[in-house]
This record gives C-alpha cells, structure tokens and sequence, in this order.
C-alpha cells in the first residue's frame, strides 16, 4: 500500500505507547505500553532506512543514510542522557521514571505531521505500482515502459539477506551487551557513575566517528570495508580488555571507547541498510524486516544470556566472547556485495530516466 501510509502510523504508535507509561500502575500496563512503543519503533526500524535510500541518489546515499540513522540515533542516545541527568535532579524520586519514558514521545510529536506529507518514492511509484503519471507529476521523471520489478528472491538474494541478517544479529548481542549492561557493569568495576560514564563514550567516542563514518561509507572504502574494519574495531578492544584485567580508569575507559568508536565507525552506520541497499523495490519493504529481525533477535538473545553469563563467568570472559563475535562479524560482512555509487535501479529489470542521477 506503498511507504508513507504507514510512515505516519509508525510515528502515532510510538507517542501513544511512550505517553501510555506515564500513566501505568501494574507491571503489565507497563508491558502493553511497551508493546506498543516496540511495534511503532520496529516498523520505524523498516521504514526509516527505506525512505532514506529511496530518496537518495547513487554519490550521497551512504552518507544520508548514516547521518540519519546511525549519527542521530547516538545524538538521541546523547539528548536522552542529558535529559535523564535533569529530570533526576528536578523531579522527585517517584515520577522520574515515569517522566523518562514518556519523554520518549517529543520527537515522534514533532516529526508526526512532517510525516504524513511527504510523497510517495520514486521507486515505489515505478518498480512496485508502476505510476507514471504520479511519477511525472511529482519528481519531474519520464518512464519510458512501465517496468516490472523483481518479486522474487534469488539464490544470490537469499545468501546476502541471510548474512546481511546474521552480521546484524552478531553486531546487537555485540553492541548491546556494552550498550545496555556495559555503561553500569563496566563502570561499576572502574568505580565511576554510570550515567556519566555513558555519557563520556557517547560524546567522546560515538558521535564524532558516527559522523566520519558517513562521509567515509560513500568513499574509497565503501560500507562492507568499512564495517568489516568496524566489528574487529569493536571486538579487538575487548580482547585487550579483558587481558589486561587493568582498573586503571583511563586505560579501561580507552579500551571500551575504541570498541565504541569502531563500532560507530563502521556497523553502527552501515549494519541496518543491506536490506535496502542490496535488493529490488518490490521485496525491499521485505528484505529490510528480515535484517531488523536478525538484529531484534540479537537484542532478546542479550537480554536473556548476557546476565546468565556475566554471572556465571565473570566480565572478563565474557569480553572475549565479544570479542570473537566481533571477528566473526567482520569476516561475513566481507561476502556482502559493495553497495558505493550503485543506482538502485541497477537491483532493478528496467531502467527509468532520471531516478539514477
């Protein structure tokens, strides 16, 4: 039913399910909340990406990609950071939580209406409806046949869809091990807060490598370099780590900050976007749920292990363990195919003047 209609259902969710636990009292309004939140949040996963690709030309389209995912993505992890050190300092004790998460609800507010107005893409107008005449009218561009897109996966598909899931997978039990445990574990063993901890990573070494990760995924080195070189960026840090066994505060929180930086640099930006950069319009709404799956299921395999093992092997283990699906990550990105300065039009059986320039 095309990209935008439910652009703007996506954003609707996630204020209703962010505003909603403002107001829970049991354990499970606060799931339905949740539920909620997590189905606008998962389709925005899809969406987002999506859009941004199809609307992007062939030169800036990494670097699009990357500062409107990745960068701003670490730039709300920042701003919620920041805006949690207020709220505890201002508020009392018992709505502080309450007021935390429904906060999550300002930025889909303001970007709701933007939503709702914006045209449908280029592509899906021509690969998937095959709408000249809204294509004319709308961008300008002269379809010289109606084209028939791809609606079936190849064997060669299937393979990258299935890495591109598995490196998206391996990148979150990665990612959000340091990111959801890492802030307080780590900086419970280096005897620092860990808000403010969180806070340094991000400033210091996510965002600015966020940044230069963008412009880089569209240069020489193209995204599957780049993220190859970003997931042994983040694992190699934490074998030194975990062998150094040091409590020396800067030397801990340098070793965890480079992981953080490799990390921004190359997957952080890149990882989410194989589904819509290596397949055709009309299985491309596809191919990008299955990757965010991969990466979902990532989360919820973090979520239930990690504790389990931090408990039964102690950090330093576990930061090897880490560490070796760091490698791992890094070896299958290198089977993907390099996405740099390819029209994706070429994913395509027809060719349609203009949406390649």
């Amino acid at each position: 039913r095309g990209r935008t209609k439910f652009y703007g259902i996506d954003a609707l969710l996630m204020i209703i399910g962010a505003l909603l636990q403002a107001f829970i009292s049991t354990p499970i309004e606060l799931a339905i909340a949740r539920f909620i939140l997590g189905i606008g949040i998962g389709a925005d996963y899809v969406l987002s990406p999506l859009l941004m690709a199809e609307y992007s030309n062939r030169r800036d389209r990494g670097k699009l990609l990357g500062i409107s995912g990745g960068f701003m993505w670490m730039f709300g992890a920042l701003l919620s950071t920041l805006a949690t050190l207020l709220i505890i300092n201002i508020l009392p004790s018992s709505l502080v939580w309450r007021v935390v998460l429904a906060s999550g609800a300002i930025p889909s507010i303001f970007v709701l209406y933007e939503r709702t107005k914006m045209p449908e893409t280029p592509h899906y107008l021509a690969f998937v409806k095959g709408d000249a005449r809204t294509l004319k009218e709308k961008y300008g561009l002269t379809v010289k046949t109606i084209p028939k897109g791809y609606k079936r996966l190849t064997a060669r598909m299937v393979l990258y869809l299935i890495i591109a899931a598995a490196c998206w997978y391996l990148y979150d039990v990665i990612g959000y091990s340091q990111g959801f445990f890492g802030p307080n574990v780590i900086a419970n063993y280096l005897g620092v807060n860990g808000i403010i901890f969180n806070l340094i990573v991000i400033s210091a070494f996510s965002l600015p490598f966020n940044f230069i990760g963008a412009f880089l995924s569209d240069g020489i080195l193209g995204r599957r370099v780049l993220q190859s070189i970003g997931f042994l960026g983040m694992g190699l840090p934490l074998f030194i780590f975990a062998y150094v066994g040091s409590k020396n505060v800067m030397v801990d929180l340098l070793m965890f900050g480079l992981s953080n930086a490799f990390n921004s640099l190359g997957p952080g930006n890149i990882i989410g976007y194989w589904g819509v950069e290596l397949f055709p319009a009309n299985v491309r709404g596809f191919t990008q749920g299955i990757t965010v799956i991969g990466g979902r299921l990532g989360v919820i395999t973090t979520t239930l292990l990690f504790p389990i093992l931090l408990n039964s092997l102690g950090i330093l283990p576990v930061m090897i363990i880490l560490g070796i699906l760091g490698i791992l990550g890094s070896g299958l990105t290198l089977i993907l195919e390099e996405p740099r300065g390819k029209s994706l039009v070429e994913r395509e059986i027809s060719v349609v003047d203009g949406i390649s320039k």
